[in-house]
């Protein structure tokens, strides 16, 4: 007989997990792109060098780094311009950028750097060079970067408490991959690819932005006033990459929901396995510390977050579950009791926000070792095949309804007045958009996977089936259900894979789903709302530049405090 430390321990039920308002409320934790892949760089000692920096008075110029990534090199070269102040936008509608660039495999050729340069600009109708990982675009900060400038080449530090105000030097506008004009597909990367793991290497190119911020108000400067100071140690702390998201996360959501339960269930698998731990002195020590700096720091943070709640807010709920863990601790540690970690938010008043509660959790993940965070971080490289078996039966599909979509049957039904959401990309900049049906002009795209209104329909047309009926021969004679019988097939043993509402519900708020993937998989920080469908934050704030290198490593989740 196993005994209860050898058996999987229990994960929350997909009910709690798939609502949207709990999937906004998850936090960046260690299998985040951006700390994950950080943690990495870090611990592997990767060696970045600017090998190249040809800069103007305007800050007009190429860099070129070199990425030695523990043996593997690659080459990251932007391409900066002075500012043009027409048709710039934080979203991919712009056209006009302050910064352009790739993140190259490999050695690099001059005929390559300059077809990279001739080719972004032009964007869909562009195509990256062969080994092109990434292309990236960014925006400097009108409010920032240029007071930045003026003070150094006066031989001071700029004021940071106004780099605090605003946060970034650049603002990342687009970081492009996986296929997307031209760039190498994900999986031709191989496993043992330094950023073999979904997203890393988008995210460690917003890591190398923020050294191109930085190096690029330096060599700025010194164009100016070869006296010019560098920006110090101090300053650059402060200083982080901006980021705005919108509605294509939604749609990324619904088009890859392999990659959603695979993200969502290591962390619900690491959260359970350290959540069964007993509460001892240790444990209650590390927890308490790490609560103690996040109650510091939501405090401190006067971010205004729309939908989301406020710091203050957060840190009156974090002093509510610390003291929940403190009673649960007493009462192992005087009366015998073996009060876990997870009993602290199963204890908790039903009063405390969300965001709180997953925030706690998050913590629970630090406490892991860091081979177990890196088995499940190698977990998520998961097929996204979605395609129809047609050799099963109608038998077999509705069993995969009841198994992994009974939940459809469930969901509130919304008004059919209500239900005129329609999810599409502008002709013009193939922005994502979303929109009631009468705006749309006719024939328009409609982008959403809608398995609400699929599998209600499929499960009506099963119901006057044969249990033997092939599923090929059902999807011929019904096509337009083909996508929602794929869907079935390859999702109903994924219990976190499908988020739990209406597409079409015309009041649904999209900035849940949109932090699902900006805060929780990509591991932003300050994520906050803005009209409900757009989400702005900050990416590596507090963390180490290649300059610290030598400083002894540390979490910077909780260092910089606003």
């Amino acid at each position: 007989m196993l005994t209860t430390d050898l058996l999987p321990a229990p994960m929350r039920e997909p009910s709690v997990v798939m609502d949207p308002r709990r999937l906004g409320a998850l936090q960046p934790t260690r299998l985040s792109a951006a700390r994950s892949i950080y943690a990495k760089l870090v611990r592997e000692n990767w060696s970045i060098d600017l090998v190249e920096a040809r800069v103007e008075a305007t800050g007009a110029g190429r860099m070129l780094y070199r990425i030695d990534a523990a043996g593997h090199i690659m080459h990251l070269v932007a391409f900066s311009y002075e500012p043009q102040l027409v048709d710039r936008s934080p979203r991919i509608i712009g056209s006009s950028w302050d910064i352009e660039g790739a993140l190259i495999d490999g050695e690099v050729t001059e005929a390559e750097l300059l077809a990279t340069q001739e080719a972004i600009p032009r964007l869909y109708a562009g195509r990256a060079t062969p080994e092109t990982l990434i292309w990236f675009r960014a925006n400097r900060s009108i409010r920032l970067f240029d007071h930045v400038i003026e003070a150094l080449v006066a031989g001071t530090q700029p004021d940071v408490q106004r780099i605090r105000d605003v946060g970034y030097l650049l603002r990342n506008t687009g970081l492009d991959g996986n296929g997307t004009f031209g760039t190498k597909d994900f999986q031709e990367y191989g496993a043992q690819h330094p950023l073999g793991i979904p997203f890393h290497a988008q995210l460690f190119t917003a890591y190398m932005m923020r050294e191109i911020s930085v190096d690029l108000v330096n060599a700025t400067a010194r164009v100016r006033n070869v006296e010019a100071a560098s920006v110090d140690a101090a300053t650059r702390n402060t200083i982080a990459v901006g980021n705005g998201s919108a509605l294509g996360l939604v749609l990324l959501t619904m088009n890859r929901p392999q990659i959603v339960h695979a993200w969502l269930s290591a962390y619900e698998r690491i959260a359970a396995n350290v959540g069964r731990r007993t509460i001892d002195d240790a444990h209650f020590l590390a927890v308490t510390t790490m609560l103690d700096q996040a109650i510091g720091q939501k405090n401190d943070d006067h971010t205004d977050y729309g939908v989301f709640p406020s710091g203050e807010a957060l840190a009156i709920d974090l002093r509510v579950l610390r003291r929940v863990l403190r009673r649960l601790a007493d009462a192992n540690r005087h009366e015998g009791g073996s009060f876990t970690l997870t009993d602290v938010t199963d204890r908790a008043p039903s009063s405390i926000l969300p965001e709180a509660i997953e925030l706690f959790r998050s913590l629970l993940l630090e406490l892991a070792p860091e081979s177990e965070v890196d088995e499940q971080l190698r977990s998520l490289r998961v097929s996204e095949r979605k395609q129809l078996d047609p050799l099963t039966t109608v038998a077999e599909l509705r069993a995969q309804i009841d198994h992994g979509f009974a939940w459809v049957r469930e969901l509130p039904v919304v008004s059919t007045e209500e239900q005129t959401r329609v999810w599409y990309k502008s002709r013009n900049s193939e922005e994502p958009r979303s929109g009631p049906s009468w705006e749309v002009p006719e024939g328009t795209n409609d982008l959403a996977v809608d398995l609400l209104a699929g599998v209600t329909e499929l499960e009506a047309l099963l119901r006057n089936e044969s249990p033997n009926t092939r599923v090929g021969t059902l999807a011929i004679a019904h096509p337009h259900l083909e996508q929602v019988m794929a869907y079935v097939q390859c999702l109903a043993a994924l219990p976190y894979a499908v988020p739990r509402f209406d597409v079409r519900d015309t009041n649904f708020v999209p900035a849940h789903i949109i932090r699902l993937f900006n805060a929780f998989c990509f591991g932003l920080e300050k994520t906050h709302d803005v009209h409900q469908r757009n989400l702005r934050g900050l990416i590596f704030e507090g963390a180490h530049f290649r300059a610290d290198r030598d400083e002894p490593a540390r979490d910077w989740r909780w260092e910089v405090q606003r």
